[in-house]
Parts: structure tokens; sequence; C-alpha cells
């Protein structure tokens, strides 16, 4: 696997291309200071700074010495088994929603391929929404000037908007959107504690549902989300 298929792969575990960049720079190089990490990741300075302190927040990186700032990348292994158990974590949720019932009485979870696709469905529930919105998305799924309008239009509704994220996130956020920080792996979405959607950070693909029985269940993990996560 050439070095640009593992920072795309990096991308859709959740990094955003810098701090993929900087990741896997750090790996091959060992201990260094952001400089050297920005020339051998092909970035600029200032934006490395910035994705090896969000790398170190999200676990992913060490910071070594403080003066000069030297950052080491955690081993792969140690990625590995961390990313492992949130998906893990992920699919335990899923598992407790999830209901089998005879094809006449199931619910309908509708599944959306294509980044386009996905965005509009996100944009048609943040325009839908009336009482509550409830976010939880890597920094990655949070780079959409769109959507942040649409977030910043329902806070100004008097949609009561949460929103759990990583620290590279926050700045992402318009005013008025309640935060916690948080690792995470997932874009989910829940809209008046009624419209369920779960999807891939990149928005390549999203299953959704429109079920008040599901979104009660779903609700249950955000909200063990939001309890665990640190106030921004």
């Amino acid at each position: 696997m050439h070095r640009s298929d593992v920072i795309g792969e990096l991308q859709d575990l959740g990094l955003t291309s810098y701090e993929a960049r900087c990741y896997v720079s750090l790996a091959s190089l060992g201990p260094a200071d952001p400089a050297r990490v920005a020339d051998d990741a092909d970035i600029p300075k200032p934006s490395a700074y910035t994705a090896l302190r969000v790398l170190a927040s999200k676990g992913w990186a060490d910071l070594v010495v403080k003066k000069p700032a030297t950052y080491r990348a955690k081993a792969p292994s140690s990625i590995r088994t961390m990313v492992e158990s949130k998906v893990e974590e992920t699919f335990d949720a899923l598992e407790k929603l999830y209901s089998p019932q005879p094809a006449q009485e199931a619910e309908l979870v509708y599944t959306v391929r294509g980044s386009e696709k996905v965005r509009a469905k996100v944009y048609e529930l943040l325009r839908e929404a009336k009482e509550t919105a409830i976010l939880v998305a890597p920094a990655m799924g949070l780079e959409d000037a769109k959507t942040m309008e649409l977030l910043s239009g329902a806070v100004q509704r008097g949609v009561s908007v949460r929103a759990i994220c990583d620290d590279g996130g926050v700045g992402l956020l318009p005013p008025g959107v309640d935060i916690r920080t948080g690792n995470q792996v997932a874009f989910d979405l829940l809209v008046d504690d009624k419209v369920a959607l779960i999807g891939l950070p990149d928005h390549s693909a999203c299953g959704w549902i429109d079920s008040p029985a599901v979104a009660s269940h779903f609700k249950q993990f955000l909200e063990l989300l939001w309890s665990t996560s640190s106030p921004a």
C-alpha cells in the first residue's frame, strides 16, 4: 500500500487530511518537531503545529518534549486497539437498537450512498428540526459550510442543538451549539427524538430511520456518549 493510500485510509477513520499526513510522517520519522513534520508531510508549518496538537488530544501521538515541542507517534498497534474498541462500542450500540421483526411489521432502514446524497439527507433533517438535534462527529464530518449554516439556523429557530466532536471540530461549530469533546469515528444525528441517522465520517454512506421507537434507543446511546464526554 502506498503512502497516499495509507493517508486516505486514515481519513476514513476520522482524521483530517493534515492530521493523517502528520501521523504518517511522525510514524516514519520518529520523535520530531512540527517544522520537520511539516517538511516531510509537505504541509504548512502552522497546520502541522495544529494537527500534532489534535493528534495528541486524540491519543494518536505523545508530546515527549515541551520546549522545543517534540512529538512521537503512538504505535500503530496501539491505535488499532483504540479504533477497534470504538468501532466495537458503536456496533454494540447498533445491536441494542436492532430488533428483527417479520417483514410486514419491520421498520424500514434506508441506506444512502454517495457523499452528495448523504449530505442532502443531513441538510434535510437539519432544516426540519423543530425541537432538538444531537450530532456526533469527528472534525472530518464537520468540514462542510452548509451543515454549519443549517446548524446555526436551527439554533436561531430555538432548536436545542448538542454536539460531541473531537478537539479539531470545536472551532468549526457555530455559536449556540452545546459542545462536548471525545474521540469519534462515525457521523451520528438524532433529530426531534424521532429520526436517527448513522453514517461514515466522510459522508460516503449512511443509514437512517424515521421511528420514535428506534430513536428512543439510539438516544440512550447518545446520552451515554454525552455523559462520558468532556465539556468543551
